[in-house]
């Protein structure tokens, strides 16, 4: 059976200075490393590469928390996860891969990485050491 290893909170400042949640991503780490994705009531899954576990994660989150919810109201939720690579091809996974740094800066968000024990994640504290270093707002507890 999977178990949760991590999630990503993004949250808005709202004009009184405080995070309001917008969307989150938990990950179910089993067989193969499941994303889901909870955005107005709805979840979206889908199986990240093991080797872009992260990016996969924050940029399936960023472009749910950008597109409006009358795009996504009526898609299908919970759904069966199959691969990023071949739902959205091959070359667009490897052009948002390649992009996080710019997707995280343009958007307006602020981001919290929770972790537990056993997340497989490569050089998760060096890209996010990295991703600040570009003022990126995002932390992680791990």
């Amino acid at each position: 059976m999977s178990s949760i290893t991590a999630a990503i909170f993004a949250t808005k400042v709202t004009s009184t200075q405080e995070h309001q949640l917008t969307a989150y991503a938990l990950l179910f780490e089993g067989s193969v490393p499941v994303w889901e994705i909870h955005i107005g009531g709805k979840v979206f899954r889908f199986i990240a590469n093991t080797d872009y576990i992260l990016e996969d994660g924050l940029w399936q989150l960023i472009d749910y928390c950008n597109i409006p919810r009358a795009e996504y109201v009526h898609d299908v939720s919970n759904n069966i996860p199959i691969p990023i690579e071949e739902e959205m091809g091959e070359d667009i996974c490897k052009e948002q891969r390649e992009n996080i740094i710019v997707k995280l800066y343009e958007n307006n968000l602020h981001f919290k990485i929770t972790t537990w024990p056993g997340v497989w994640m490569p050089k998760l504290n060096q890209k996010i050491e990295e991703w600040n270093s570009y003022g990126i707002q995002i932390t992680c507890d791990a």
